[in-house]
């Protein structure tokens, strides 16, 4: 009798931390964290912030004039 009252009362609580985590922004953080997903987003924003510094510094380079190009590759 005691093993199903702790049962029960296990199952409750459960329930209540997952009603508790889906509905509020920290537990959506939460549930990112413990899936992953977190993880995965921080990724493709990095990758985004790579893909513009690389646009930003092959426009900069373009914007060099020719002799500092050459200049920069002999040394």
């Amino acid at each position: 009798m005691k093993e199903r009252f702790l049962c029960h009362c296990v199952i409750s609580l459960m329930s209540t931390a997952l009603i508790l985590l889906c509905g509020c922004d920290s537990g959506e953080k939460a549930r990112d964290e413990l899936t992953g997903n977190r993880a995965v987003k921080q990724y493709h924003q990095s990758t985004e912030n790579v893909e513009k510094i690389v646009d930003w510094q092959t426009e900069k380079f373009k914007s060099v004039p020719d002799d500092e190009k050459e200049d920069s590759k002999s040394e």
